[in-house]
């Protein structure tokens, strides 16, 4: 009998029939063995449930369900997180592959610094090439950063106060729901992934573990992560559009509104997460931060939408009215007086991301 925690793994999926076999094999692969397979169809119309039966018919930890609960990733996560029976829970998605060693070394660290959470880095594929995400002089200085103001322990940085604030104060994210390793019985005191978020759900889903669990995060990579062409943010090289004529292109003007406005749910949640939870340190800080956030996402989408003069106005009073700056009030005057593109000091704080 093995004496060692059931895992549940969880994988979301939507028509990936093409691609989801390179999923499932590295789930296979793994060198801890005691786990279970929940892949959860988002109700596919392609053939992944025949895809899927190739594996379930020769590996019984591997199993099927279809998402009864709202459409969308969120949904489907919930639904295979309600039929689990692990004493932990993770997640892959459908088209990234998890190294072997993955589970291992998390379940090894999780005993080993007794923690309730685990997480780790990851590699990330462009193409035909695969590039080792943290290795940069930037992330490797906030990581330095990390082992000098958290607990460390052999490969892993422990957390227990002051991630949060961490993870706000700094562009780069070192945790990533396909490596979060938790303790299934956190969903008595946790919620499950908000079903109403288009994006960011996943962000939404980890911050209330922060600062409220032991987290443990493992310094090195333990998956690949595929920058797919239909991903939502990668639909356009937003590194080079021109802010002040982005509103000709109308078809990626609508989609980075959109998207904007999804981020907007996201970071909405997040200040009121931070008014609400009684345990925070650094509260007013928090709130600040959370407050500039709001503040230049709705300013980015006043700026690129200057043409439209009712909705940029708009967009620049609810800036306004999360945080009163230099920046916001200038780009009123300068959508009321001129239509003149903006100089470089009202495109500083433009974030098309």
């Amino acid at each position: 009998m093995n004496e060692e925690p059931l895992v549940s793994i969880i994988i979301p999926t939507y028509n990936r029939a093409h691609i989801i076999s390179s999923s499932i094999k590295s789930v296979i692969e793994q060198t801890y063995t005691n786990w279970e397979l929940i892949i959860v169809s988002d109700k596919c119309t392609d053939d992944t449930q025949t895809v899927i039966a190739s594996f379930s018919e020769n590996d019984h930890r591997i199993k099927y369900a279809v998402n009864d609960r709202r459409k969308g990733v969120s949904g489907a996560r919930n639904c295979g997180m309600l039929l689990a029976r692990g004493d932990y829970i993770t997640f892959l998605d459908s088209d990234d592959q998890w190294y072997n060693f993955h589970l291992r070394d998390s379940m090894d660290t999780i005993k080993r610094v007794n923690s309730d959470v685990c997480y780790s880095l990851w590699d990330e594929r462009h193409g035909e090439t695969v590039y080792h995400s943290f290795e940069n002089e930037i992330e490797k200085q906030l990581l330095q950063e990390m082992r000098q103001d958290f607990e460390v322990n052999g490969n892993a940085i422990v957390f227990e106060k002051g991630l949060l604030e961490r993870f706000l104060t700094i562009d780069r994210h070192f945790h990533c729901i396909t490596t979060m390793v938790f303790r299934r019985d956190l969903l008595q005191k946790f919620d499950l992934f908000n079903e109403q978020f288009g994006i960011a759900e996943d962000i939404a889903f980890m911050i209330p573990f922060f600062d409220r669990c032991r987290i443990a995060l493992i310094t090195k990579s333990h998956f690949v992560y595929n920058q797919s062409p239909d991903s939502v943010y990668l639909f356009c090289n937003r590194r080079h559009l021109d802010p002040d004529t982005l509103y000709k292109n109308k078809e990626v003007f609508n989609k980075i509104e959109s998207i904007a406005l999804q981020s907007i749910k996201y970071k909405l949640f997040l200040k009121k997460w931070v008014q609400n939870d009684t345990s925070l340190q650094n509260k007013k800080k928090l709130n600040l931060i959370a407050s500039l956030m709001l503040a230049r996402q709705y300013y980015t989408l006043s700026y690129i939408s200057k043409p439209n003069k009712r909705k940029a106005l708009h967009y620049c009073f609810m800036s306004l009215k999360h945080n009163i700056n230099s920046y916001n009030v200038a780009l009123l005057f300068h959508i009321i007086f001129t239509k003149k593109s903006g100089g470089e000091f009202l495109k500083r704080p433009l974030n098309l991301w």
